[in-house]
């Protein structure tokens, strides 16, 4: 809530013409000072240590090139696994490469490796990364069978559409906004779309459309379903009223605790699952669980 407070704070928000909401290097300062009182150097890197006596929980966060949005997605670790090392990057730029979210803050540029590259936030494309967890868990422990996985949601997305599909008659004519739709989906900002001026209404109702696909969780979610018959699966995701509260809406944080709260009355079988993963049993408790947390529904 402070972090909150602080980052999204009204006097720290940036004018449209600067093309981002918030003013990323307060953000950074916030994050360094979580990681100097947690670790006492504010630029500790991502890659730990595991000894006999230390065994630090697997951590990753997404990102993805800030020059190629479409690219391949981009993991910072803080484990060696098959395949790839733990990454000697900073703690706080991993997370401000994860929180990039256009729109709100600039792309964050990283050194390592060399000779470096800019970098903005994975849930443009991968929101949801219960899928990415499970294999990467698969290459951390290629001799376990059985995985728990966790999937913690923030809030359902609500449906969305391409413009006002009530009428089953085809129109008469196409308008001129549905003869630019082309120019729209190739051009306008995917995340930006509250900052772009003299659009037609009706285009920005399907750049929104556009934005709510690329984030959306719940395609993942549904492919997770499907075959989880192999592993625990659980996901906890407010079902509705989350979708209203905007990513800088800190003073919201009453809502969204009701609305949690609400959802964890709704279903009396939700509240006996947390305790099982909190308390497992003996044959649970040998496996290993990822623990996993998105920006979006």
């Amino acid at each position: 809530m402070k972090l909150s407070e602080e980052v999204f704070n009204g006097d720290h928000a940036l004018s449209a013409e600067k093309g981002v909401l918030f003013d990323a290097s307060i953000l950074e300062k916030v994050v360094k000072r979580l990681v100097k009182d947690k670790l006492s150097d504010e630029d500790a890197v991502m890659a730990e240590l595991s000894t006999a006596d230390h065994k630090p929980c697997p951590t990753f966060v997404v990102a993805i090139s800030a020059a190629m949005a479409h690219g391949p997605l981009i993991l910072f670790r803080s484990y060696n696994s098959q395949g790839n090392d733990a990454d000697n990057c900073a703690i706080w730029k991993a997370a401000r490469a994860t929180s990039a979210a256009p729109s709100f803050f600039d792309p964050m540029f990283i050194d390592v490796p060399a000779p470096g590259a800019w970098y903005a936030d994975g849930g443009l494309d991968f929101n949801n990364p219960s899928q990415i967890a499970l294999d990467e868990a698969r290459h951390i422990w290629p001799r376990v069978k059985r995985f728990i996985v966790v999937s913690i949601g923030t809030g359902r997305q609500s449906n969305f559409d391409f413009g006002n599909v009530k009428d089953v008659q085809p129109p008469t004519e196409i308008s001129k906004s549905r003869r630019l739709l082309a120019l729209l989906v190739g051009k306008v900002p995917r995340s930006g779309v509250a900052m772009v001026k003299n659009v037609p209404g009706e285009l920005v109702d399907v750049a929104k459309a556009c934005v709510s696909m690329s984030t959306c969780s719940e395609q993942i979610h549904q492919v997770m379903l499907a075959h989880s018959i192999g592993y625990p699966y659980y996901r906890f995701n407010v079902e509705s009223g989350m979708d209203s509260i905007g990513l800088e809406e800190w003073k919201a944080i009453g809502q969204v605790e009701e609305l949690t709260r609400q959802y964890m009355r709704d279903v009396p079988g939700r509240k006996p699952v947390v305790l099982d993963l909190v308390h497992p049993g003996a044959i649970e408790s040998t496996n290993y669980s990822f623990i996993l947390g998105y920006t979006n529904s």
